[in-house]
């Protein structure tokens, strides 16, 4: 999204007018926020720790008037008990009843205080938690869970107990317990974390659920005061206080919802965010009409600036200002002028050179199509219009290239073509006229500007190749009509040396036996050239005959190799075979026979004196795989795939031959569905390899093909 100049400048003018404003309001609600809390933390300790310094304070005075009495006792007789324990009651109002307990935990003295009407009935408390903790030599305080009476159990004398009760009730009363806050409220809980105490407002429900508060758990364990914000059952947030009653083992918790005490807090944000929208609305109010008067300038220049590169010169820059923008927009008219002026003076030329372009297009006798890079043609000249098909006077420019191709013959390979990125691939195209046949050669290429990588479009070529066709088809006539008339006297004459040698006309001697030998070997050299010449026309004509019978390649290769080891004596090369005795495949016999002589002897052409040419054949389970391997300089890695092409030899390797027993033994391996290929590195020989499936079979047309499985 394309975000204009007008809203990028009220944007920061907005950004930096009010930002800090609000950086700074928030950071004062925090500190705000910060001191009520602390405010608020302290009032709630203090609200609790009074409360625990009084209850404390209740309960230490009971139990100093209690022990008071036990230590006075054992000095007097029970009358006198009695008398003393009458009086404490009637001096210390908060104790209800004093009674002193057997070891059974009955009651053998009991005494009521005067102000609170008891029942004088003695009773038993053998299992109170209390009455065993006084048995076993200790005091215990506990609250009554009915009554909420505060009970005392002290060990006195021998095998005697002391309880007393307390009226807690009165004294809560006497706190006068009040909510804090709208929504806050103390409670106190005994050792069990109970509720013993609340304000009366407040309901026995709400009380009983403070019990569950984490922080309530935690008071009743802790030695000491605190505060803590947590979350009541409801998930509400809350801030909280405690204080722990040591006397009762209880604690003080005096809780409030946080919202509630932070409402002055959240009052002052609020009329925060009210003064900065205030703020941001004069900041975006005044960044608009400010932005507006640098802005506007800047769009008339703009949209005259479109005018002026879609090619209209007529259009001016009115800027009506005082400031550097109206400058700027008299430049921008002054330079308009000029462009006007230039842009007349190049029209002329432009037109003269695209002319000379057509005509250096439209005279070459090369057929050129140019296309942008989705296919849609620009220029085509004469020749590339009679090529394709199309009327010299037909508009061509703008349509897609398949669509100018009517004739299917054509469209396939100029597609094709078009749509390759090889840098030297090509396509060979035979167009059929009234009277004659053309072949032409078609080629494509891309179309770039100087100083500009990306390709501008494609460049189509047709390069007529007729004549080179002629030529070709003239040399392969005459090649094999002179191999014809050469095949038969060399027969003759190899016949006639064969019959010297065997000295059927008569003796002959050492010498002229040595230059008998020397004409056989130049005769066989020669007829091997002659025979594969005539082969290579036969192959690529497509007469050439294949008969499928089982071979075993070991012993093709063995023959072979005792045939050419005459040829390789004068270098005393050494032959060797390698691999499986047993390689049977279905192939033809005298092809595989002439694949390894061609390839052995071309072994025999380029390995020095002394060297070694090794036959190997391996078996896959699905294909043969064989070899020639050599000892000799080796095949320059641009020469690998070329040496299997027509009359095609290492330059600077002079060892004769017409250049076809490679091209012969490719075309032999690709009649059997193999594949041939050379691996070599200067210096180190070269192996040729061939390889073809062990299950070839003929279909009822007669073609070669791979058996079906099972």
């Amino acid at each position: 999204m394309k975000l204009r100049l007008l809203h990028k400048f009220v944007a920061v003018l907005a950004l930096v007018s009010v930002l800090p404003m609000v950086l700074l309001g928030l950071r004062l609600i925090s500190l705000g926020q910060l001191g009520v809390r602390t405010a608020i933390m302290e009032l709630n300790l203090t609200a609790a720790d009074k409360i625990s310094s009084e209850f404390n304070a209740y309960i230490r005075s009971a139990d100093a008037g209690l022990r008071s009495a036990m230590n006075a006792m054992p000095r007097m007789d029970w009358e006198n008990n009695q008398v003393m324990l009458a009086a404490l009651l009637e001096t210390r109002r908060e104790i209800r009843e004093i009674s002193v307990l057997d070891k059974a935990g009955t009651e053998k003295i009991k005494i009521i205080s005067p102000f609170v009407n008891g029942s004088g009935k003695l009773m038993k408390y053998p299992g109170a938690a209390g009455f065993k903790a006084a048995r076993a030599g200790g005091r215990h305080l506990s609250v009554d869970g009915k009554t909420r009476f505060a009970v005392f159990y002290y060990p006195f004398g021998k095998d005697l107990v002391l309880r007393s009760e307390l009226d807690l009730p009165s004294f809560i009363d006497s706190l006068d317990l009040k909510s804090v806050g709208s929504e806050g409220f103390p409670v106190i809980l005994n050792s069990s974390g109970v509720p013993i105490a609340w304000p009366g407002e407040l309901s026995a429900e709400t009380a009983a659920a403070a019990a569950g508060w984490e922080i309530s758990k935690n008071a009743v364990k802790s030695l000491s005061s605190g505060s803590a914000e947590f979350l009541d059952a409801s998930g509400r947030e809350m801030l909280g206080a405690y204080s722990p009653i040591s006397e009762l083992g209880g604690a003080v918790v005096v809780s409030q919802p946080r919202e509630g005490a932070y409402r002055y807090a959240m009052f002052m944000r609020k009329q925060a965010v009210y003064a900065v929208l205030i703020f941001l609305s004069l900041a975006v109010a005044a960044g608009w009409f400010l932005s507006r008067s640098l802005t506007k300038p800047i769009t008339v220049l703009t949209r005259a600036a479109g005018y002026v590169a879609a090619g209209d010169f007529s259009c001016k820059a009115e800027v009506d200002t005082s400031d550097e923008l109206k400058d700027l927009a008299e430049t921008f008219n002054n330079m308009v002028s000029q462009l006007k002026s230039y842009s007349d003076m190049q029209v002329d030329r432009i037109i003269r050179e695209q002319k000379n372009t057509e005509a250096i297009l439209f005279s070459t006798e090369d057929g050129i199509v140019m296309t942008d890079m989705a296919g849609r043609v620009q220029v085509a000249n004469r020749k590339a219009r009679s090529v394709l098909g199309i009327g010299q006077l037909e508009s061509v420019e703008g349509k897609r290239l398949e669509v100018l191709l009517a004739s299917e013959a054509i469209k396939e390979p100029v597609l094709d073509v078009f749509g390759s990125r090889g840098e030297k691939y090509f396509r060979e195209i035979e167009i059929l006229q009234e009277h004659s046949r053309r072949f032409f050669k078609c080629f494509a290429m891309p179309i770039t500007a100087p100083g500009c990588p990306e390709p501008l479009g494609r460049l189509i070529g047709f390069y007529d190749i007729t004549l080179d066709k002629e030529l070709a088809r003239i040399k392969d006539e005459f090649l094999q009509s002179i191999t014809h008339d050469l095949r038969n006297p060399m027969g003759a004459i190899k016949g006639f040396v064969e019959f010297l040698l065997k000295e059927i006309p008569g003796p002959v001697n050492e010498q002229q036996k040595k230059m008998l030998v020397s004409i056989d070997r130049a005769s066989f050299r020669l007829l091997g050239m002659i025979n594969n010449i005539l082969d290579s026309a036969k192959m690529e004509a497509g007469k050439m005959s294949i008969s499928l019978s089982p071979v075993n390649l070991m012993d093709v290769a063995a023959r072979v190799n005792s045939l050419m080891e005459s040829l390789g004596q004068r270098k005393h090369i050494r032959f060797e075979v390698e691999g499986a005795a047993q390689t049977l495949v279905n192939a033809d016999t005298g092809l595989m026979e002439r694949m390894f002589t061609n390839l052995i002897g071309n072994a025999i052409k380029f390995t020095p004196e002394d060297g070694v040419i090794t036959t190997g054949i391996s078996d896959d389970g699905d294909h043969i795989t064989a070899w020639v391997r050599d000892t000799g300089d080796g095949i320059p890695p641009e020469y690998l795939d070329k040496v299997f092409e027509k009359f095609e030899q290492v330059k600077g390797q002079k060892a004769g031959g017409t250049g076809l027993g490679l091209t012969i033994c490719k075309y032999v391996v690709t009649a059997h569905l193999g594949k041939v290929w050379a691996e070599s590195e200067p210096g180190s020989g070269a192996k040729f390899i061939f390889t073809i499936p062990k299950n070839l079979c003929k279909d009822e047309d007669g073609n070669v093909v791979l058996k079906a499985a099972g």
